[in-house]
Order: C-alpha cells, then sequence, then structure tokens
C-alpha cells in the first residue's frame, strides 16, 4: 500500500484516507464517518456529494478541448453572467478567473499594481495589509499577508509590504502616511479575518477610516473573500458587513464549493479601463471548461435552495449553542463571526508554544469523529474555526459543539 505519511512531501502523519462525501459527512476507506465541521478549509458549502456537480463537469469534459484563457466559450460567458447578474454588486462587472485563493490574491495584487502603471503612477508599488492576515500561499499573497508561521523561513523571498493594525484606525492611518500614500497601490484586506485571526472583524469607525483615506489618496480597495465570499457570513459577500464596496473583490473556495478548482477576481470599469490597450496575463489551467460547468452548477444550487438565507439562519442556530457551551468556559477566551463562519479563540498559557493547543484540539475533534479547522498567529495564538456547510442540520451542529466543547476541556484539563 502507498505510504500515505510522504503524500505531502513531509512525514507529518497521515490522516484518515476519504474515499466519499454525503452531506456534512466526509467517508472514510474503513467505513468512518466524519462530520466535516469545518467543510473542509471553509470551503464546502453545498454539502458533498451532489451529483448535479459532478454531472455538469461530466458535461463540459465530453468532446471537450483546451482553449486558451484569452478565448471565449459559452460556459465561461455563463459563469461570469451567473455572477455579474446574480451575485457580484453593480459596480464590479467585469471578471478574471483563476484556479482558487492564493492565484486570485496574487492577480489581484498585480492588477492594483498593472491599473497605476497604466495610469502613469508607475511609483505606486506598495500593497498595504493588515496584521493578522492571510491571503494565501504564493509569494506576492505570503508578503501582502501577516501570517506568522506560513511565512516562516520565506521571509527574504518577500517584499516588504506594510502591514497595518487589523482594529486600531490612528495607528492604520499614520502608518499609511508614513509609507507616503503616493507610492501605496491598494489595501488589501479580509472584511473578517479567516486562518490568521480566527474570525476576528474590525468596527465601523475602523472601516470608515480606512475607506476616507484610500478614496482621498486614489488607493485602491481589495477585498480578499475567499473565505467570507458566496454566502459563508450569512451575506453574499464579507464586504457587506463594512459598509462600502471595493474597487476589486477576488474569491476562490465557496466558487467551486469544493468540487473544482476556482477562483476570480473582480473590478471595477475605472480599475480595468485604464488596462484596455495592454494585456493581463492569465494562467494556464485558468477557466477550463470543466471547472467553470462545476462553478456554476454550484452557484445555482446556491441561488435556487437559497442557502446564503439558509447559512444566516443556521448560523444563528451554531452562535447560540456556541454561546451556551462554551461562552463561559475556562479554556475559550472569545467566541465571534458570523453565519456559519465562526472562530474560537483559545486561552493558551505562557509557557505553550503558539499553535500546540489547537493541534491538540483539532485532534481531539477527530478522534472523536469531527473535523474542525486550526487557526491563529500573532496576537491570536491558538483558535478553530467553524465552517460547516450549509446545508447543517440542529441536530448535526449539537454534535459539532458537543464535541468541540468535550475536546476543549480534556485538552485544558491536561
Amino acid at each position: 500500500m502507498t505510504d500515505a505519511t510522504r503524500y505531502q512531501f513531509v512525514p507529518v502523519g497521515a490522516g484518515p484516507t476519504i474515499v466519499g462525501g454525503d452531506g456534512c459527512w466526509l467517508i472514510a476507506d474503513d467505513g468512518r464517518r466524519i462530520l466535516d465541521a469545518a467543510g473542509g478549509a471553509i470551503v464546502v458549502n453545498i454539502g458533498h456529494g451532489r451529483r448535479e456537480v459532478a454531472e455538469a463537469v461530466r458535461g463540459a469534459l465530453d468532446g471537450g478541448a483546451y482553449v486558451i484563457p484569452l478565448w471565449s466559450t459559452p460556459t465561461r460567458l455563463a459563469l461570469r453572467d451567473e455572477l455579474v447578474e446574480h451575485w457580484l454588486p453593480p459596480s464590479l462587472p467585469n471578471v478574471y478567473f483563476t484556479s482558487g485563493g492564493s492565484e486570485s490574491a496574487d492577480s489581484a495584487i498585480r492588477l492594483a499594481r498593472a491599473h497605476h502603471v497604466a495610469c502613469g503612477r508607475p511609483q505606486r508599488w506598495k500593497v498595504v495589509g493588515r496584521h493578522p492576515s492571510y491571503h494565501g500561499l504564493t509569494v506576492g499573497a505570503l508578503a501582502a499577508g501577516s501570517h506568522d508561521r506560513r511565512r516562516s523561513g520565506f521571509d527574504p523571498l518577500l517584499l516588504d509590504f506594510p502591514k497595518i493594525p487589523w482594529d486600531d484606525a490612528d495607528a492604520a492611518l499614520k502608518v499609511i502616511e508614513a509609507e507616503d500614500p503616493d507610492t501605496i497601490a491598494a489595501v488589501l484586506f479580509e472584511p473578517i479575518t479567516g486562518a490568521a485571526g480566527a474570525c476576528l472583524e474590525a468596527d465601523d469607525g475602523y472601516w470608515r477610516a480606512i475607506e476616507d483615506v484610500c478614496r482621498r489618496h486614489d488607493i485602491l480597495l481589495v477585498a480578499d473573500e475567499v473565505m467570507t465570499g458566496f454566502g459563508r457570513t450569512g451575506r453574499m459577500w464579507g464586504h457587506e458587513h463594512v459598509g462600502f464596496v471595493p474597487d476589486v473583490v477576488y474569491g476562490g473556495k465557496g466558487l467551486g464549493g469544493g468540487y473544482v478548482a476556482m477562483g476570480m477576481v473582480a473590478a471595477t470599469d475605472a480599475v480595468v479601463e485604464p488596462l484596455l490597450a495592454g494585456s493581463f496575463m492569465y494562467f494556464t489551467f485558468t477557466a477550463t471548461d470543466a471547472a467553470c460547468a462545476g462553478a456554476l452548477a454550484v452557484l445555482r444550487i446556491l441561488r435556487n435552495e437559497r442557502l446564503v438565507e439558509r447559512a444566516a439562519a443556521m448560523g444563528d442556530v451554531l452562535g447560540a449553542r456556541l454561546d451556551d457551551a462554551l461562552g463561559e468556559h475556562p479554556g475559550v477566551r472569545q467566541l465571534r463571526g458570523r453565519g456559519l463562519f465562526r472562530g474560537i479563540e483559545l486561552v493558551s498559557g505562557d509557557s505553550t508554544a503558539p499553535g500546540a493547543l489547537t493541534t491538540a484540539v483539532v485532534a481531539e475533534c477527530l478522534a472523536n469523529d469531527v473535523w474542525v479547522y486550526p487557526a491563529g498567529s500573532g496576537p491570536v495564538p491558538d483558535a478553530v474555526m467553524l465552517g460547516p456547510p450549509f446545508i447543517v442540520t440542529d441536530a448535526e451542529v449539537e454534535q459539532i459543539v458537543d464535541t468541540l466543547a468535550a475536546a476543549i476541556t480534556a485538552v485544558t484539563a491536561s
């Protein structure tokens, strides 16, 4: 049998071998059923095992051909129309496809730079990120992000992009002024911080200040909606919670629902029009017909079955159940999040290595057939996240929270 411990280059210890899925459940090769309380990596929205998505992908592959991303196909155009007509704000009609969140982040960074160069502002190259934050694993995305564990060892390869605090508007404005706004291309932000902070959320005053300084200095506002997009927070987009529409929005994860590798970048006419005389390079496997067909099927299921509304309703159920079980738990520092996008920050001791408590809680949950997502960096040393499929039931919410509460109790007691 293949040695699964070497599957990802390093012998980290193999998890279960998954052979299928059904709704909110993963099925292992030994028949074990694991409740997917994190939607994989905050990806799965319509649930596992939806045959209509497989059929859509199969149909696109029948008689298909590889088509360079510069050309259109009916499936590509249909996905673009679905996004523009039913999902994106009216001010963001221009869509560029990628193969996932990291590619989308990198493309948005390139877009911001290309926009300013085309406008005669070549001195603008800096992309201001927030601390903490995470935008993906490409060199550009790592440079813009501030996730200490995922950047570790790669700093010599990364541009020295400025960082602003996630919650302190005055300090953020001081950084932007000190960096010289005329050198800044964009501010890149997660509306609700995901893997780096387990659902950290700034207040309205912070976002008003950031929007104001960017508008005054022609700095693009770029929203990372890889985790928060496509209904995860109970609204179509996470940026709906910050009170303004960004110049650029990009997404991934929920666009393909875990079925296909798909990402997208959407931008305003003002951002894109200066580029029209030139070109914007594509990725080789951007927008294959199979990926577009799968993503289109996922979006139509979300829309036809009103699953965004369901994410809001079940998010209230999950939030209330977490408050009941963990609101006063001595091992929990804070509960936060919206919709089916929830973070649980853990109380770690001074002598505990950052991430150690998270690892132990995740392992304890998995030993009891529930998968939760590890999170945290910088000011949030230990946390886990919940992001189940939008079809999660009340009974499954109970099992998720009961298992997580028992795991936190067991780990912190030991």
